[in-house]
């Protein structure tokens, strides 16, 4: 038994030995041999950024989060887009009507109106250069010498031989309205019971009708002319000078009845679909859609995706605040690929070719072996960086050499240690 207990210490020690020389053969000889280059996994890191400010809406991960290409990060408020794209959207629904009303052609009413129109400011024009008959002018002159006359008559009121003579038959009227009452009062007047039926009541009737009749006569006369008279004669003589001007139309009215007649051919014009009117209706189609389209890509750039399959390393930002253009929201580690920069001697350098692959191990997955694949092989030497370890001895330049290694399981991270070994 205690023979036993000497000997397991020894097995023990023995077996701790084989290890350690076949750990030591296996590991050193081949960083004698230079096979096998060391260095760290490296991620990148892409910033998320709004291209436009706004509000931020939503945030959709956390840190540390999985996320893959396409997904929704960040979502910007919309709200004054939405109604700017209505707008846009109602321009654009009404410039296609527009083009559509253009090529289909006017309504048949609509074009007869129009040729109505025209032929009637044509008529029009060509009765005005063509002015009136001399019998018409020389009517219309006579109508108008009348009016003016019988203005000035208005205006001048009665004559004074006229108010005299009304005065004379004022005076005539009151003396035999004074016979008639004499005559009639000698009759016994009203205390005579038959005085109704008895000449004298009726010649003193008689009597006071004419007087009255004469004063109001002179009255009326010493009156004249009223405001409304005058009025009244004024309007007369403008009429008749409009009557004579439209037979003998000036510059200005020729001008503008061929204004009319121009303006009616342009209106009936427009309803005949013409290349250059279907041009026209078809630009203002391409620019309502071309702002309708500029709209939709700045609505598109409210919300921020993932460009690559990743976690989320950094969210800078928070729900309700307002983003700024080109800001970073969040940042994004990139981890499919990663990348391994490793650096290959001098001597080794001339056997390593773009598109090589090596296995590659990390210290985390001891049984476990990634395949990278050479990207990028340095053109320049340089020193052995002091934070690199190499199982190979270090010599004193090296080339850098850029690994890409498949890692859709995220199983390495950035800053692992990792060794390549070489062929």
């Amino acid at each position: 038994m205690e023979h036993r207990k000497r000997i397991i210490p020894v097995i023990i020690l023995i077996v701790l030995g084989l290890a350690g020389y076949y750990a030591y053969t296996t590991y050193f000889s081949a960083s004698a041999n230079g096979n096998t280059a060391s260095g760290f996994i490296e991620g990148e890191d892409i910033a998320i950024a709004a291209e436009v400010g706004g509000r931020i809406e939503a945030i959709t991960v956390e840190e540390g989060e999985r996320v893959t290409a396409g997904q929704e990060l960040v979502r910007l408020d919309r709200a004054l887009l939405n109604a700017q794209i209505a707008q846009t959207q109602a321009a654009l629904d009404t410039a296609k009507a527009q083009l559509a009303q253009v090529k289909s052609g006017p309504r048949a009413s609509d074009t007869a109106a129009a040729r109505a129109a025209l032929d009637a400011a044509r008529q029009n024009y060509a009765k005005l250069r063509a002015g009136g008959t001399a019998a018409d002018i020389a009517a219309a002159q006579a109508a108008l010498d009348a009016a003016l006359k019988n203005h000035d008559k208005v205006r001048a009121g009665p004559t004074a031989d006229q108010l005299a003579l009304l005065k004379a038959q004022v005076d005539t009227a009151q003396a035999a309205l004074d016979q008639a009452q004499a005559a009639y009062d000698r009759a016994g007047g009203s205390s005579n019971p038959n005085i109704g039926q008895l000449p004298q009541s009726l010649a003193l009737q008689q009597a006071t009708n004419n007087f009255k009749a004469a004063s109001s006569a002179l009255n009326d006369a010493l009156t004249h002319p009223t405001s409304a008279e005058l009025a009244g004669a004024k309007a007369q003589v403008d009429q008749a000078q409009a009557a004579l001007a439209r037979l003998t139309p000036d510059a200005a009215q020729l001008a503008g009845a061929k204004a009319q007649v121009d303006q009616a051919q342009a209106a009936l014009d427009r309803l005949t679909p013409t290349a250059d009117s279907i041009a026209i209706a078809e630009n203002q189609v391409k620019q309502a859609e071309s702002a309708l389209g500029v709209l939709q890509v700045q609505m598109s750039r409210l919300t921020l995706k993932s460009p690559v399959n990743g976690i989320v390393a950094r969210r800078a930002a928070h729900l309700g605040e307002i983003a700024a253009p080109n800001a970073m929201l969040l940042s994004i580690a990139n981890l499919d690929p990663v990348k391994l920069t490793i650096y290959v001697p001098e001597t080794q350098i001339g056997q390593i070719r773009i598109g090589d692959e090596f296995p590659v191990q990390v210290d985390s997955f001891p049984d476990k072996f990634f395949k990278g694949k050479v990207i990028f092989i340095a053109t320049q030497a340089e020193f052995t960086p002091r934070n690199v370890q190499t199982k190979a001895e270090r010599v004193n330049t090296v080339f850098a050499v850029k690994l890409q290694i498949p890692n859709p399981n995220f199983d390495l991270k950035p800053g692992m240690p990792a060794d390549a070994t070489l062929k």
